[in-house]
């Protein structure tokens, strides 16, 4: 029988933040748009907030994958400091139709930290109750993943495009070197009079 767990853990990125794309840092879009390619293939599923330079992700699904997923996320370079602050089984996924969600800062965030003494996002400083109370926020903050997976889905279908153009013209580039190939070798053997 499967055994179901669920992890939360913390990190630090490693990787100075640059221009976001529709608000989502770049390397967070690489990060979900590979997450959530390979939580589809191996049934997991996740949310994921980012801030001041650090992560919080709650991951959820079968146990050996689980712990398959984490020890890749230890070995990632993107990620320092990386903490497990839980661990448990679960008899059901928490939110099944998320292969990997990201939340956005939004005001109810902001008004939390605040409320707790807070005028940044610090995981490593949260108590447990805290841990819990992020997690629901985070669950119930609005889903950006069809903007972020169809701003993915163009730039990948761009890349496609742009790789598939480069082939035709190298096809016929090399069409017309073969052609003046051969017309260089008929002129010259017409020159020599062997044609």
């Amino acid at each position: 029988m499967q055994k179901l767990v669920q992890i939360i853990y913390i990190s630090r990125s490693t990787f100075e933040s640059t221009d976001t794309i529709n608000k989502i840092e770049p390397n967070i879009v690489r990060i979900l748009s590979k997450s959530r390619i390979n939580n589809r293939k191996n049934g997991l599923v996740g949310v994921m907030y980012f801030g001041d330079g650090a992560f919080f992700q709650c991951l959820e699904g079968d146990e050996e994958a689980i712990n398959n997923l984490f020890a890749k996320i230890e070995k990632d370079p993107r990620h320092k400091d990386i903490k497990l602050i839980s661990r448990k089984y679960i008899l059901e996924l928490s939110f099944p139709n998320w292969s990997m969600k990201y939340a956005l800062f939004d005001k109810k965030m902001g008004k939390y930290l605040k409320d707790n003494g807070y005028q940044t996002f610090d995981p490593y400083a949260f108590i447990p109750e805290m841990t819990e109370k992020i997690l629901a926020l985070l669950i119930n903050s609005p889903e950006l993943s069809l903007e972020l997976e169809s701003t993915t889905t163009s730039q990948a279908e761009q890349s496609s495009l742009k790789l598939s153009s480069d082939k035709n013209l190298i096809l016929i580039s090399l069409f017309f070197s073969i052609t003046a190939f051969v017309c260089s070798l008929v002129a010259l053997l017409s020159v020599r009079g062997t044609v």
